[in-house]
C-alpha cells in the first residue's frame, strides 16, 4: 500500500504521498468563448460548443460529442483566434442553473476547428499531462467543491476565470495520469451501458404507460363498442355514446386568491404531479409573497401553460390531493358536479404527452390561458364510465410506476457507483492494481 500525505487542502483530505498538489493556473491560461446568440446559429459554417451543449445530458465530459456542435458564420469568428480550441483543452460553462453543474466542462481530445462559444471559459492547457485525466479530475464533487464554494447566484451560479484561477489540482506522476484515465475509461464505459439498458428500458414502460392512457381516454375499456368520429385528428374516433363537449361545460376556472391568508401550504409542479414547496415560511414574508396566490382544493387539476415553446419534457398537468395554493400564473380547473376528476387528469394528462397544448399558446411565449381552453372539445363518458376507467388506469400505472420506480432507483445508483469510482480513483483514495491497468 502506498503511502499517503494529509492534505492541506479543505477538499481533500489525503493523497498519495509522490503525488503533487499544484495550482490550476500554472499549467493553464484561460480566455472568454464567443458572445452571439441562438438567432446567429446556421446550418454550416464555423464549429463552436457554448454552455448549453456542456450542460446538455449527452455530454461525456471526457471527449466531444460531435452531435452537439453548432455553427455560426464567418462574421463572428474574425479576430477571436483567442477563443479557438485545440486538443488538450478544456471548455467550462461558466453559469449553471444549480450547484451541481458548476464545473461542467468538455474536453477536447481531438485535434479540430472548433471555437468556445457563449456562456464559456476557455481552459487553454499549456503543461497538464494526461488531458482525460483532468477531464476525470474536474467531474469529481471534491474538486468541483472548491467552486461551488466561491460561486454566487442571483437567478443563476456564475463561474468566473478568476474561481477557475484559484482552485488547485491534484497531480500524479504522468504514467499514472494514463492509467488512471483508461481505468476510468473501462469502468465508466461499463457502468454507461448497464445505465443506457436501463433508461432504455424504462423508456419503453414509460411508452407503454401513455399508450394505456392514451387508448383508455378516448376508446374506453371495450373493445367491441361503437365508434363515431370526433371531429379531432388526434384523438380520432370515440365511443357512440360518448359526449364531445366544451371543457368549460365541465370545469371553471377558479381565481380565488389567498387573500385572508387562510392556507399556508404552498404546492409547486414536480415532473407531473403536485408537492409541497420545501420552503418555511415566516408570517410577514408569507403575506407580502403568498396574497396572490390561488386556493386549490382536492380534485382541482392544475395545467402548467406558461412558455410552452420551452420545457418540451416538462409535464404539465397534476391533481390535487388537499387544498393548499399554488402561483396564479397556472390554470386552475374546479370540477363541476357529477365528474370523475380523476379520469380528467388522466385525459389531460393524454394531451399533454402529446403536446397538445402547445399549439393553443397565445403571444411570444406561447402561454395558453383558460379562455383559450374553454372552448375546447374533450371525450366526456357517462360518469359511471369514467370511474371505470380512471380506477382501470390507476391500477395499471400503479403496476407500471413500480416497475420505474425499480429501474430508475438502479440507474441513481449506478450513476452513484460511478460518481464515487471516480471521485475515489484522481484523488489516490482508490489505487488501480495491475491487472486493472492493463
Amino acid at each position: 500500500m502506498k503511502e499517503c500525505c494529509v492534505s492541506e487542502m479543505s477538499w481533500l483530505e489525503s493523497f498519495p504521498s509522490h503525488w503533487k498538489i499544484c495550482r490550476l493556473k500554472d499549467y493553464t491560461s484561460t480566455n472568454t468563448g464567443i458572445t452571439f446568440t441562438k438567432a446567429n446559429l446556421v446550418n454550416c459554417g464555423n464549429a463552436v460548443l457554448s454552455y448549453g451543449q456542456i450542460h446538455a445530458k449527452n455530454n461525456p465530459t471526457t471527449r466531444i460529442n460531435h452531435e452537439l456542435i453548432k455553427f455560426i458564420p464567418d462574421s463572428l469568428v474574425n479576430d477571436k483566434l483567442s477563443s479557438k480550441v485545440k486538443q488538450g483543452d478544456f471548455i467550462f460553462a461558466d453559469t449553471s442553473e444549480d450547484l451541481k453543474g458548476c464545473g461542467n466542462c468538455i474536453y477536447i481530445n481531438e485535434p479540430i476547428d472548433l471555437y468556445a462559444g457563449y456562456h464559456t471559459i476557455l481552459l487553454q492547457n499549456e503543461g497538464l499531462g494526461c488531458g482525460k485525466y483532468f477531464a476525470y479530475l474536474f467531474m469529481s464533487d471534491q474538486w468541483r467543491s472548491q467552486i461551488r464554494k466561491k460561486v454566487k447566484s442571483v437567478k443563476l451560479y456564475s463561474i468566473t476565470q478568476g474561481i477557475l484561477k484559484q482552485t488547485f489540482i491534484v497531480v500524479p506522476p504522468i504514467k499514472e495520469q494514463e492509467a488512471i484515465a483508461a481505468y476510468l475509461d473501462k469502468e465508466c464505459e461499463k457502468i454507461g451501458r448497464k445505465i443506457e439498458l436501463l433508461e432504455r428500458k424504462a423508456d419503453a414502460y414509460s411508452r407503454l404507460r401513455r399508450s394505456l392512457i392514451n387508448r383508455a381516454v378516448t376508446r374506453g375499456l371495450d373493445p367491441n363498442v361503437s365508434l363515431k368520429p370526433s371531429g379531432n385528428s388526434w384523438i380520432g374516433d370515440i365511443p357512440q355514446h360518448w359526449g364531445y363537449e366544451r371543457v368549460g361545460k365541465y370545469f371553471h376556472s377558479n381565481t380565488l386568491f389567498n387573500k385572508d391568508f387562510e392556507y399556508k401550504h404552498a404546492f409547486k409542479f414536480f415532473k407531473g404531479t403536485i408537492i409541497h414547496k420545501d420552503e418555511n415560511f415566516e408570517e410577514d414574508e408569507y403575506q407580502d409573497t403568498y396574497e396572490r396566490y390561488t386556493i386549490v382544493e382536492q380534485n382541482d387539476i392544475i395545467i402548467n401553460g406558461l412558455n410552452l415553446n420551452y420545457d418540451l419534457k416538462s409535464m404539465r398537468v397534476g391533481k390535487v390531493t388537499e387544498s393548499g395554493i399554488i402561483t396564479s400564473a397556472y390554470i386552475v380547473l374546479r370540477p363541476c358536479n357529477n365528474i370523475c376528476s380523476d379520469f380528467f387528469n388522466y385525459l389531460f394528462k393524454a394531451f399533454d404527452y402529446r403536446k397538445f397544448f402547445h399549439g393553443m399558446g397565445k403571444g411570444i411565449r406561447l402561454t395558453l390561458s383558460f379562455n383559450e381552453l374553454r372552448y375546447f372539445k374533450i371525450p366526456v363518458p357517462p360518469i359511471d364510465e369514467q370511474i371505470e376507467i380512471a380506477a382501470y388506469l390507476d391500477e395499471k400505472c400503479a403496476k407500471i410506476d413500480a416497475i420505474l420506480g425499480k429501474i430508475n432507483t438502479e440507474i441513481e445508483r449506478l450513476k452513484e457507483l460511478k460518481r464515487s469510482l471516480i471521485n475515489e480513483v484522481v484523488t489516490g483514495q482508490r489505487a488501480i492494481d495491475k491487472e486493472s491497468r492493463s
